[in-house]
């Protein structure tokens, strides 16, 4: 079969593999769609690329399982369409046991390796994709339960004002989400196309840029009770703590790449009590969350794809989304 194989710096090929086969308690899968995420690309042009093996990258990833192993199948059938969780827990731990299992102290990183025409997984990592959801919106699930567990952290409530700071794909699912919660939801954007987005997904403001007196204008002079960044740039982070209401929450939702320093005064957090939060990964629950977001219609992914690519074409879709054309370069199984 085909696989992407990244040998190293902007060296992504694509070559013949010998096919997975599924041993007890895995299933094959059939992949119908993987996103590319920015992991992927850092991966891609980072320094380190070429520091291990030749690899197939893609994590997010929906598929319909053609081969089942040897004992326990998790009630799942060939044929049934799944959604695929990379990240195994323990349930056990200090950390799974006080409900932080993305931190969970036994994790297995199961690789994935998405972009590829199938896949080896242990059932337990499989989740249903509901009738009538596509597999493309399915392969939203991972990044969807990334926001959520970052949801869950901030206090929200009803009518609040949420800024949030970015309109790529990964802002426009929290401006969703926000809205979902019963936020008034602000999104703050260099782009006027990917703010246009923004408006037609549910958010009641756009602003260009990230001006201060426009979002105290929107706010009855207050500021956002709650401001999440999706900008890993520390300028934008340090501006995030001008745009905050008083007791509000600023969370730190992308890391900064390359890793730099931000600039804060600390007397905005302390006498403005401003709480920060960071959020890392998921846990189980929030990824079957995120299936039930995109299943009821709460979550809408579609207009985020902006490009589809077969297999062949990967390195053009990691390209695109280096480049940052567009918002969500999907590789799909039939174009």
């Amino acid at each position: 079969m085909k696989a992407a194989l990244l040998y190293g710096h902007n060296d992504l090929r694509i070559e013949d593999v010998s096919e997975p086969r599924a041993g007890a308690g895995e299933a094959v899968v059939a992949i119908h769609a993987s996103g590319v995420c920015p992991s992927d690309i850092r991966s891609y042009t980072g320094s380190g690329a070429a520091k291990r093996a030749p690899w197939t990258p893609g994590h997010e990833v929906a598929g319909v399982i053609s081969e089942l192993g040897e004992g326990p199948t998790g009630g799942f059938a060939e044929g049934d369409r799944v959604v695929l969780d990379w990240r195994g827990v323990c349930g056990r731990c200090h950390e799974c046991t006080r409900g932080a299992a993305n931190f969970c102290e036994n994790l297995v990183k199961f690789p994935i390796a998405g972009f590829a025409e199938a896949t080896v997984m242990p059932v337990t990592q499989l989740r249903k994709v509901p009738d009538g959801l596509s597999l493309e919106a399915a392969s939203f699930c991972e990044p969807l339960a990334c926001v959520v567990n970052a949801h869950r952290q901030l206090p929200m409530p009803l009518t609040c004002n949420v800024l949030v700071v970015g309109a790529g794909p990964i802002g426009l699912l929290h401006t969703q989400v926000a809205r979902s919660r019963g936020a008034r939801v602000i999104v703050a954007d260099l782009k006027p196309e990917r703010l246009e987005t923004a408006r037609s997904l549910g958010a009641h403001d756009t602003i260009e840029g990230s001006d201060r007196d426009a979002v105290l204008a929107l706010t009855e002079g207050r500021g956002a009770d709650v401001v999440i960044v999706t900008v890993g740039a520390p300028a934008v982070i340090s501006t995030a703590f001008e745009l905050v209401a008083r007791n509000g929450a600023v969370n730190l939702f992308a890391g900064t790449h390359p890793k730099g320093v931000v600039e804060l005064n600390p007397d905005v957090p302390h006498y403005d009590q401003v709480a920060i939060t960071g959020s890392h990964d998921f846990i189980p629950h929030d990824f079957a969350t995120a299936l039930r977001l995109l299943e009821f219609g709460l979550v809408d992914v579609a207009p985020l794809i902006s490009h589809r690519f077969s297999l062949d074409s990967v390195a053009d879709a990691f390209e695109t989304t280096r480049q940052q054309k567009g918002l969500k370069s999907l590789v799909v199984s039939e174009l």
